[in-house]
This record gives structure tokens, C-alpha cells and sequence, in this order.
């Protein structure tokens, strides 16, 4: 897949092919993880969990109910007759515990949350023929507006392209706020997607989007951002409601806290996943696992250290060995890991990019990095000639425009020098002001 962006945060313009392995590197303020956040909405934003846009629908009907109950409580009947049909809605049908509505009293959080939508249909009718025997018309629309809106939202369907656009949309608004577009730049601000089909989303006065008309697949169902390890959570409470589960880092640790697929004829437990798995325990010479009440730990010659007392640079590692051990990681899920070497002393850093390069090519996983570590990057290259991996790997690199408001991501795949001399700048301010002395 090519990833093509313009005007999008700082980033003026970048032509970025999204296979194997892609690293960006650059200075800080360069763009380099705009990428990260750009495929992040889009796999993210594509592929709709069923089960939280229920959820979300759920969600949504409790509130509107709860607002229609409050409201009917504050009518003031005009007459006796009113009164009754006050009574009627509130105990016969809100209150009722034989009514439909009665699963709607109270919000809680289900794994399985059904809605029967054609009984509810048929009950909020029911009651908008007993609203419109109120005789105020402010009190009639005021009611009634509030069931005519139960009734559009909850027909609309977890598949539809409504959904979609709203979900990409948001996602994009969750990682950029409300300055998507670069700010110094008047020209057009789009993402496109091209490969074996097209799409596009411009964001200008109004988003709008070209190729998402049809519920097909995208590139990839799922995706995993690894920020930081520090963002690894001692225990994880899954009842979030979908608006969280937007966010990247709950997201990944809702993917490492679920529960373990059961081993069976198609799990995958060939050598080579052995193999990967035991390269990772040598380096940290233990591993990650759950105890009994569900919270995480690592265990050195079966002795349980607790998570809180486990180094950055291990929890890294351990991150990776998780989600392998879940089965989290695979061809359809893009792996996006910004600056991993952060946390890492230079030879670990080198470490990491063999780990790195082995799983991408190994298990056919692509990876998006983002780094300004002269270790890091060019551990990676040198790993990618061993494992003879080049060809699936591509390196980039964030330059700022000397105006410093915008930059553009440049290909230097045949060549990372640029990138390399833009790290050494550091190196020559010091040997410069040692040659003062």
C-alpha cells in the first residue's frame, strides 16, 4: 500500500510505501509520528468492533430514555386526562418491569448487548400516540423529538457507510484535534490510500471521502501502537466504553489483557514461533506472565517480580512477547512502534531491530517505526542485508523545510545518509565547543 499525505499536520507532502518494514526518522517537530497517528485512524477507523458500536448504540438509548423520563416528570398536566397519560407512560411503559424498557433503566456494560430494535420500535410508537394527546405543542415536540431521534439512531447498522465515515472521522479528530491540517499551508489536506483499490480523505472545510462507499476490506483489520512501555498497565479493567477504547494505549492493553486463544490443530506452534519466542526469553532471560487475580509480572528463574519493579527497557521487550503469546500480532495487523529505542541501552537498541526484522519477515507482520537513534537505525539496515530482507524494507526521512513551518517526508531508502548526518549534527556542535578549549 502506498500512504499518501498533504498538508496533513506538519507534514507538507510524503509519498510512503507501507509493506514490510517502513522507518521515518527526524528531528523532533518533523512529522515523523504523524504517520504513526495517520494509519492508526485509518485501520482503526475501517475496521468497526461490532461489539463496541453496539455498545455505543446501548449507550446511547439509555440516555435518551433517561431523558425522556426526566422530562415527562416535569410535565404539569393541564387536566385530569393528561395526568393520566402521564401516569400511563411512566409506570405502564418506562417503569414497567414487564416493558422492554425496563433493560434500559440502568447503564452497565455487557459483552453481549442485544437490542430487540423492531419491539422498541414498536413500544416508542406506542408511546409517541400517547404524547400526542398532550394538548401543549412545545411539550408534544420537546417528547417527541426525543423518540423520533431513538428511532433514526438505533436503525442504523453496524456495517453501514454512515458508520464508517463517522468512525474514520472521528478517530482522526481523537489524534489531531481539530488542527488535521497544516496551519501555515493553504493548499488541499488530504490522506490517500492506494494500492489494490483507492481512497481518499480530504479534510478542507468539510471532510469528505472517495473509495470508502463500499464495506470492503482495507489494507489491514487491525493495528497495535506502541507508544511507550511506560504505557503498559499492572492489571487492565475492560469495561471501557468505546470512546476510550479509541485511545491507542487502552486499545493495546485491552489486546495483551485478553484472554489466551486455546491451543488446537490451527494454532500456530511451528518452530520458527518457538524459536522467536525463546530469542526474546534469552534477552530478558525470563518472561512476562499473569498471576492468579489477573495482573501482570515477570518472572526470572520462576521467581515473580512485581510489574512495578521491572526496568522500561525490559517491559519493551516483554511488550512484543505478549502480544505474540496472545496471537495479537499476524500479516493483518500493522505494528506501529514510535521511537522503541527510547528506553534502551545502545546494545539492546541493536537487539530490538534484530527482533524487529525477524518478525517482519518471519511472519510476513509490517511494521511502521519511527527513531533518531544512529544505533537503532542503522542496526536495522545492517539486519535487513543479514536476513536479506532489503527489499521489503523502507527508510524515509522527515526534513524540515528551512521556513521550520512545514517538512516533507523523503525517501533515502538507496541511501540513509541524510538521516545520519542529521543525527550527527549533535556530534559536531559538541566536538566544535571541545575545540573552543
Amino acid at each position: 500500500m502506498r500512504l499518501k499525505l498533504q498538508n496533513i499536520g506538519i507534514i507538507e507532502e510524503a509519498d510512503i510505501n507501507v509493506d514490510g518494514i517502513t522507518l521515518i526518522a527526524g528531528q523532533n517537530d518533523s512529522g515523523k509520528s504523524t504517520v504513526g497517528k495517520v494509519l492508526y485512524a485509518l485501520v482503526r477507523g475501517v475496521n468497526i468492533d461490532e461489539e463496541s458500536f453496539n455498545a455505543s448504540k446501548y449507550d446511547f438509548i439509555v440516555e435518551r430514555i433517561r431523558d425522556l423520563r426526566i422530562l415527562l416528570t416535569r410535565i404539569k398536566p393541564l387536566d385530569k386526562e393528561e395526568e393520566e397519560i402521564q401516569k400511563s407512560i411512566l409506570n405502564d411503559i418506562l417503569e414497567s418491569e414487564n416493558s422492554i424498557f425496563d433493560k434500559y433503566r440502568i447503564r452497565f456494560r455487557s459483552n453481549n448487548v442485544s437490542i430487540d430494535q423492531n419491539e422498541l420500535i414498536l413500544e416508542l410508537d406506542r408511546i409517541n400516540r400517547l404524547i400526542n394527546s398532550f394538548s401543549d405543542e412545545i411539550t408534544k415536540n420537546r417528547l417527541s423529538n426525543i423518540t423520533e431521534e431513538i428511532i433514526n439512531r438505533i436503525s442504523i447498522s453496524f456495517d453501514s457507510i454512515e458508520v464508517k465515515h463517522f468512525e474514520i472521522e472521528t478517530y482522526f479528530k481523537d489524534g489531531f484535534g481539530n488542527q488535521i491540517q497544516n496551519q501555515f499551508n493553504s493548499n488541499d489536506s488530504f490522506v490517500s490510500a492506494e494500492g489494490f483499490s483507492n481512497q481518499k480523505i480530504t479534510f478542507n472545510e468539510k471532510t469528505s471521502f472517495e473509495g470508502f462507499d463500499s464495506i470492503s476490506d482495507f489494507y489491514y483489520q487491525d493495528v497495535v501502537f506502541i507508544e511507550s512501555p511506560m504505557k503498559l498497565q499492572e492489571r487492565f479493567f475492560g469495561s471501557f466504553g468505546s470512546n476510550l477504547m479509541r485511545d491507542k494505549n487502552i486499545y493495546l492493553n485491552s489486546k495483551i489483557f485478553q484472554e489466551e486463544k486455546e491451543v488446537d490443530i490451527f494454532s500456530d506452534n511451528t518452530e520458527k514461533f518457538k524459536r522467536f519466542q525463546e530469542n526474546i526469553f534469552e534477552i530478558l532471560k525470563g518472561k512476562f506472565d499473569f498471576n492468579k487475580r489477573g495482573e501482570l509480572i515477570y518472572k526470572k528463574n520462576d521467581v515473580a517480580f512485581d510489574f512495578r519493579n521491572v526496568a522500561t527497557g525490559i517491559k519493551s521487550f516483554g511488550i512484543l512477547q505478549l502480544l505474540i503469546q496472545k496471537g495479537v500480532l499476524n500479516q493483518n495487523t500493522l505494528l506501529i512502534l514510535d521511537e522503541p529505542e527510547v528506553h534502551l541501552h545502545p546494545t539492546w537498541q541493536v537487539k530490538f531491530a534484530e527482533i524487529l526484522v525477524l518478525l517482519s519477515k518471519e511472519f510476513a507482520i509490517p511494521i511502521i517505526l519511527t527513531s533518531h537513534s544512529p544505533y537503532f537505525i542503522e542496526a536495522l539496515e545492517a539486519y535487513t542485508k543479514k536476513y536479506k530482507y532489503e527489499s521489503s524494507t523502507n527508510f524515509y526521512f522527515a526534513k524540515k523545510n528551512e521556513d521550520g513551518l512545514s517538512s516533507k517526508i523523503i525517501d533515502v531508502t538507496e541511501d540513509i545518509m541524510p538521516i545520519l548526518n542529521s543525527i550527527s549534527e549533535a556530534f559536531y556542535t559538541i566536538q566544535d565547543l571541545n575545540d573552543e578549549d
